[in-house]
């Protein structure tokens, strides 16, 4: 209720509401995304709700890190105008399922089922409420950029998707709250855009082909002590696989380090389509 007042305040004064959703335990990456919005005259608002619809693993939910005061002592730093604690109780574990197509049971989805419905349960209640003009989302999450996307188009909501580039420390280790539970292994992580880049020099350079990216997955899997869940080149717009259709392409890597999910992705430059004997072409640039 006083949200809402607060919302319909806001809006007598013909102001725009920037929204940055969170579960918390917030590190550079959220502090960018609130850094970006207050760029704007934007009000910014701020929501941290650990959104159990989104976990697949009861024991994941426990676990993952909250650190409620300290984040309301680094938003009142960074000058947010409002705060939103939502109650376990603002999402109904009875809600109908939404039919988001395919992109769901994509990548995370075959073995989180469940999990992007739930977030896209949570967004469409977040949007229903505050009705922001903006929505500012990391692109580390990118599977679930394109679900939100769905959603707001499904239901024909009035926001806009800013999309952020990814915070990565000095290793080019993607900032996240599950880093924090890795603790001595965390290390390990550096695999992850260590792939990514590597791969993603191997296809613009023009010498790649997917049998390459087997090998690699392969390394992966041998010499280094994480369980690697996928490593795949995929069509940004949809996830789908390369064909003979040029295409703006996306590297997505996750990997389990002592059993914490890990994920990461990057964006190719230029379009790339699948030759028939399986190389990645990139589209020559014309003068």
């Amino acid at each position: 209720i006083e949200l809402l007042k607060e919302i319909s305040k806001i809006r007598n004064l013909k102001r725009k509401i920037n929204f940055i959703p969170t579960m918390g335990n917030l590190h550079n990456g959220h502090l960018n995304l609130i850094r970006r919005a207050k760029k704007q005259t934007n009000i910014t608002l701020v929501s941290i709700f650990v959104n159990p619809l989104q976990f697949n693993n009861r024991i994941d939910y426990k676990t993952y890190p909250r650190t409620l005061e300290d984040d309301k002592k680094i938003l009142i730093n960074e000058g947010i105008d409002i705060l939103f604690l939502p109650t376990d109780n603002f999402i109904s574990k009875k809600s109908d399922l939404l039919d988001l197509g395919v992109i769901p049971k994509k990548l995370c989805g075959k073995d989180r089922p469940g999990h992007f419905e739930g977030v896209a349960r949570v967004i469409f209640r977040f949007l229903s409420l505050i009705k922001p003009d903006y929505i500012f989302l990391g692109e580390k999450d990118f599977q679930q950029i394109l679900v939100i996307k769905k959603v707001i188009k499904k239901f024909k909501c009035d926001t806009r998707i800013k999309v952020i580039q990814t915070i990565r420390d000095v290793n080019k280790i993607a900032l996240s709250s599950r880093n924090n539970l890795l603790k001595e292994n965390f290390k390990q992580a550096i695999i992850i855009p260590r792939v990514l880049f590597k791969v993603k020099k191997l296809i613009e350079s023009g010498s790649c082909s997917l049998s390459e990216i087997d090998k690699i997955k392969s390394n992966i899997q041998e010499e280094c002590n994480v369980y690697l869940k996928y490593l795949e080149v995929l069509k940004e717009s949809n996830l789908d696989s390369l064909n003979n259709v040029y295409s703006r392409c996306r590297i997505f890597i996750c990997v389990s380090i002592s059993e914490i999910r890990l994920i990461d992705n990057l964006s190719l430059n230029g379009k790339y389509r699948l030759s028939k004997i399986g190389v990645i072409e990139r589209k020559k640039e014309v003068d």
